[in-house]
């Protein structure tokens, strides 16, 4: 009940407003609205390649939650439900229409899954040690805004978490039926972290069957047809992406010298980052770095690290040592691929992902058994208790307000304008502002940022063509130009801000979207970011055509006029051109 207390009031502006969800939900769930109108997003590419994208468990949990938020489907259903309650719909609770319903579960799945990870993490915290060390563990995990922030959106990595937690847990309580079900569902819903527990499994099994180290006695071979079955599953998931024509991943002899696959580019993945980071930069989130800055964050580093010294010196470790197996061999085996994942770049997935789960929750784990033992000398009072686990969880609440969660409200005008254009449409327009044009207006769009994923070898070669293109029209001065492009490519509408041609933009930088001047860089809450005019080589293209003050041809009124969304936007339609 806490939890879910934490988490409702960490994420009510979700939950309460249609317009604020997970960046990444533009990503990889807009498409499921096809199952309430499959006239939406007929052949289109981005879509195709979402759905090929999205693991077979995310799609198949949204399939199956899909008519239980489906506001036609439930008034069938229960007739009786009264029409305030179906209202709720509307305004981003619990029901909404059938093209929205995904949206509304991607609200509010991370809300299961943070009540079950912290389920999990409790009974872990009793396993260790005691019913007040397992409300340390729930006390630290929502205080963390680690957790929340992967969980937010409802996508692949939200399970990473609690799969990991539910894996340790079975192994705790042995449990072979419940530790091979959470390699199955690891394998479904999150293939990377499938590997990191199938080969945890593995080399427990090998150490009990050698006896040179401790391993799980009841891991028995049915675990390892267990881990055959999930990589098979792993297997098909990625031959099914390679045959749609989007795969393979590119390689680390593709990545050399490509920009785009470094910092300045869409992701950075290349060089990849020194093991000592990967262990150290959890705490820029565990201290409080980022609500007080250096100092705060630093002194908060000293006290939480002094008090788990502390508190480690008190603790039986040789009574804990049995206990904490699943996370030695969970750690060993992200270690373990983590440098394999290096080795062979992308071919294993970014390295980071096999150390980043299993670090937090080592974390969380080892803080709370420290300041446990530091703090829970002798048994508080009941009331003192209880006042303490509400002013955390409060606390807690406070902390993860919004994370993971941005709102994109300010461009309602252009979803209503183009709400207006028929459902095949295809919409052109900067990137970073078509971002939003499928999950809100469900309309296709040329190309996003989102989308943008250069690491798929046969998809970005389909898409790389079309942000050349069109940045090449979007900065043109030739009208023909503008002309060709909508003909190539079937451009229906052509979405024009005149932000995007301001020289503070094309100069470059992270700034506050929409981009309203003055540009602002500092984030703040439910605002996001993007980089400025794009990401690498593409700004380079984009100030090479924009180094000299010229005409740019789109900002014509008179050659291409159109409607006017707001102050900064114009719709215009390029349907002549197209013949």
């Amino acid at each position: 009940m806490l939890s879910a207390a934490v988490f409702i009031f960490a994420h009510f502006d979700s939950l309460t407003r249609h317009w604020v969800i997970n960046d990444d939900v533009r990503q990889q769930i807009f498409w499921m609205q096809q199952w309430g109108d499959p006239e939406l997003f007929p052949g289109d590419l981005l879509a195709d390649y979402a759905r090929a994208y999205v693991t077979w468990g995310v799609k198949g949990l949204y399939r199956l939650a899909w008519p239980l938020l489906n506001i036609s489907i439930v008034s069938k259903w229960l007739p009786f439900v009264s029409f305030a309650a179906l209202s709720l719909g509307g305004k981003g609770l619990w029901l909404s229409s059938p093209v929205a319903a995904p949206i509304t579960f991607s609200k509010w799945l991370p809300g299961l899954l943070f009540v079950f990870l912290g389920c999990c993490l409790f009974r872990i915290g009793a396993r260790l040690g005691s019913r007040s060390l397992a409300w340390f563990m729930a006390g630290i995990y929502w205080l963390l805004p680690f957790f929340l922030d992967h969980l937010a959106g409802g996508l692949a990595r939200a399970f990473a978490a609690p799969l990991l937690a539910f894996f340790c847990l079975c192994w705790l309580a042995a449990r072979p039926w419940g530790l091979a079900l959470a390699l199955l569902l690891q394998a479904l819903f999150i293939p990377y972290i499938f590997l990191t527990g199938a080969l945890a499994v593995v080399l427990a099994w090998l150490a009990a069957r050698t006896g040179r180290w401790a391993g799980a006695s009841f891991l028995n071979r049915g675990h390892l047809l267990t881990v055959a079955a999930g990589a098979g599953l792993v297997w098909l998931m990625n031959q099914e992406f390679n045959a749609a024509g989007f795969g393979p991943l590119v390689s680390a002899a593709d990545m050399a010298g490509r920009p785009e696959f470094t910092a300045a580019g869409r992701y950075a993945i290349y060089p990849a980052p020194s093991i000592l980071w990967e262990v150290v930069s959890p705490w820029e989130f565990i201290a409080p770095f980022h609500e007080g800055g250096i100092i705060l964050g630093a002194l908060g580093c000293v006290l939480l690290m002094g008090a788990a010294v502390w508190g480690a010196r008190s603790l039986d470790w040789r009574e804990l040592k049995p206990k904490l197996q699943p996370f030695c061999y969970l750690f060993l085996a992200s270690v373990l691929l983590y440098f394999l994942a290096r080795i062979f770049m992308l071919k294993l997935f970014v390295p980071d992902r096999y150390l980043v789960y299993t670090l937090n929750l080592c974390y969380l784990v080892g803080l709370a058994l420290c300041l446990h033992a530091a703090l829970y000398r002798r048994p508080w009072p009941r009331v003192a208790a209880a006042a303490v686990l509400i002013v955390v969880a409060f606390l807690g609440g406070l902390r993860l307000q919004s994370v993971g969660l941005f709102d994109y409200s300010m461009y309602r005008p252009l979803y209503a304008a183009l709400s207006q254009t028929p459902k095949n449409a295809l919409i052109a327009g900067h990137p970073n502002l078509m971002d939003n044009v499928p999950t809100f207006a469900q309309r296709p769009a040329l190309a996003t940022f989102e989308l943008a994923h250069p690491w798929s070898k046969g998809y970005w070669e389909q898409l790389r063509p079309r942000l050349e293109d069109f940045f090449t029209a979007y900065y043109a001065e030739d009208p023909q130009v503008v002309r060709d492009f909508c003909k190539k490519y079937g451009v229906s509408f052509l979405v024009v801000d005149d932000r995007h041609f301001a020289p503070e933009f094309l100069a470059g930088g992270r700034f506050l979207v929409p981009f309203d001047p003055p540009l602002a860089r500092k984030r703040k809450r439910l605002e996001e970011r993007a980089a400025c005019p794009f990401f690498a080589p593409f700004d380079a293209r984009i100030k090479s055509l924009a180094k000299d003050p010229r005409h740019f041809v789109l900002l014509d009124r008179e050659l291409f006029p159109g409607l006017e969304v707001d102050k900064h936007q114009r719709l215009l339609d390029m349907r002549q051109y197209r013949r």
